[in-house]
């Protein structure tokens, strides 16, 4: 009888122990899992077979950009099944993505809207008995086509032949064009898939402009001219003799070709791009001034946007040395960036320390023609005006003293950024800029890999033929 009890008592045991596994995996899959699942977002979320089957029950939605060109739209096979057609073929596919294979872009992020699935609630199971749905909800972009194809010609004819430009406006965060190169064609994402995802040199699926971590280069000067205003109670001077070198925690900083340019403000450091300047106000910074202005800036920080995004990283790590804070001051230590964060620091400049939450879905039309709309918000308070204006100003001079960006006639505020490569003799070239800088309209942030010719001289150029179609096109007015 003991004998026997003992083996009831070892069932029971097993029992107990594969209730409490399940008990624990289930919480886990509650706490860590459930949400990528239902929102098909995350490693899990292609799984949640409820999207495929409302693919062909619910025709998705029509994506249409600020002009009311349809960007994506559902057409019928000859099969009667559903589909989606990209009308731009690749001049899009950084911002809508595609919708087969777990999906990427606005397919992905927005499939729930798209398919008008709701939260599930008793209410909304009762009511999907009583109410037919199957049309999904319309999307209205804030980009405009114009600027978008502008900006994918622009890289595409590039010698880099990869990169990034991100255009929005400065006061409301609507993104006007984000632009990723090289791209892919949505329509034909399917029959090429096996290729496109064995091309790891080309990272055509990569969105650049929200996935794309990039040292900054001297572009970052504007986040460190922000501390050391905001701070000048904190530095020995604004004005230093620079003499083209100088050693911080033994390290010998130099600027560009060594060049010796004397007598330097912070206007004449960012139009010579002096690394002297920079470095030396900054050690007398200190890393927890600095780490605290780029937060403000939201460089390494994450914030809700319409697209998926990889977050950025600020360089001001614990324990950072001396000279690893003089070379993260000019962009060169171990900060990393998207082009959207460089067109949003811009944006704060241009619009007077406020920076706005950047969105690119304007509108959500749903088939009743109910509109959600997106209306812009401050999403962080980054500085004050009078320095925002002080650092536009010299800004303005870094273009008029001889900078590729010029324009006859608009005032255009721009800096450029030629960040060295970890282990490559190459650089990847920045630039961004605002105008008209009186009253900005449009900021603009510009990056090409591996470059290796210079910001100015490569990424400048592009800058500038972006500010001229947003102008021309009214934009921001």
């Amino acid at each position: 009888m003991e004998k026997f009890n003992k083996k009831i008592l070892i069932v029971f045991s097993f029992l107990v122990f594969l209730f409490l596994g399940l008990v624990l995996y289930m919480t886990y899959f509650q706490i860590a899992k459930a949400k990528d699942v239902s929102t098909g977002y995350g490693k899990y979320g292609q799984y949640n077979k409820r999207y495929w089957v409302d693919e062909n029950k619910v025709k998705r939605g029509t994506v249409y950009d600020s002009q009311n060109n349809i960007v994506v739209e559902t057409l019928k096979d000859s099969n009667g099944n559903n589909y989606r057609n990209f009308p731009f073929d690749d001049i899009y596919a950084p911002i809508t993505g595609y919708s087969i294979n777990g999906g990427s872009g606005l397919e992905k992020s927005f499939g729930k809207q798209l398919l008008n699935i709701k939260e599930d609630t008793p209410l909304s199971d009762l009511k999907k008995l009583v109410e037919k749905q199957d049309e999904g909800n319309n999307l209205v972009l804030t980009t405009n086509y114009k600027m978008q194809k502008v900006a994918m010609d622009l890289l595409e004819n590039t010698e880099a032949k990869k990169g990034s430009i991100v255009a929005m406006n400065p006061k409301t965060g609507a993104i006007y064009a984000m632009a990723s190169y090289p791209s892919f064609n949505p329509n034909k994402v399917a029959e090429n898939w096996d290729e496109i995802i064995a091309d790891n040199e080309s990272a055509v699926l990569l969105n650049r402009a929200t996935q794309g971590l990039y040292v900054p280069g001297s572009v970052f000067k504007v986040v460190t001219a922000t501390s050391i205003l905001e701070n000048t109670d904190k530095v020995e001077s604004l004005v230093i003799k620079d003499e083209g070198k100088i050693k911080i925690g033994g390290l010998e900083i130099s600027n560009i070709e060594n060049m010796v340019n004397n007598r330097t403000d912070l206007e004449k450091a960012l139009v010579k791009s002096s690394n002297v300047y920079f470095a030396k106000l900054a050690a007398e910074l200190g890393a927890d001034i600095l780490r605290e202005t780029v937060d403000k800036y939201y460089i390494g920080k994450e914030f809700e946007f319409d697209l998926p995004m990889y977050k950025s990283k600020n360089g001001y790590v614990d324990g950072i040395d001396d000279a690893n804070i003089a070379t993260t001051s000019f962009g060169q230590g171990d900060t990393l960036v998207t082009p959207l964060n460089m067109a949003m620091v811009m944006s704060t400049i241009a619009n007077e320390g406020k920076m706005m939450q950047p969105f690119i879905v304007d509108q959500i039309i749903s088939p009743d023609g109910d509109i959600t709309k997106t209306e812009p918000k401050v999403l962080s308070e980054v500085t004050t005006p009078e320095i925002a204006n002080e650092i536009l100003g010299d800004m303005v001079s870094v273009v008029r003293d001889g900078s590729k960006a010029y324009i006859r006639g608009i005032k255009v505020a721009g800096k450029s950024g030629t960040a060295e490569i970890k282990n490559k003799d190459s650089t990847n070239d920045w630039f961004i800029a605002a105008a008209p800088a009186d009253d900005p309209t449009i900021a603009v942030a510009v990056v090409l890999e591996d470059s290796g010719i210079g910001g100015d001289k490569s990424a400048g150029p592009l800058a500038k033929v972006m500010i001229q179609n947003a102008i021309n096109n009214g934009l921001g007015q």
